[in-house]
């Protein structure tokens, strides 16, 4: 049977109860805020990853272009600047 209402967006977590088969239950602390910040990164290091290298990728690109003979393109802008209209 599907739920008759949508279920709300989960709460922050302030601490953690772990609680055994035997029964005893332990009481874990909230996270500190370098352990928020590592699991905030952990779980975007896949799109940090891919980014990066697509970063990487256009450096690339920018130096093979700055790399290749530029007398093409000047002898194309010495032709556009020969022809004189007037």
């Amino acid at each position: 049977m599907l739920p008759s209402k949508i279920p709300a967006h989960s709460r922050l977590v302030r601490s953690y109860d772990l609680i055994t088969p035997a029964g005893r239950t332990y009481r874990f602390p909230p996270p500190t805020l370098l352990q928020r910040l590592v699991r905030w990164a952990v779980g975007h290091a896949e799109t940090v990853a891919i980014s990066a290298a697509i970063l990487a990728l256009i450096y690339a690109a920018g130096l093979v272009a700055e790399a290749l003979d530029r007398s093409v393109f000047d002898a194309c802008s010495d032709q556009v600047g020969g022809r004189r209209v007037g």
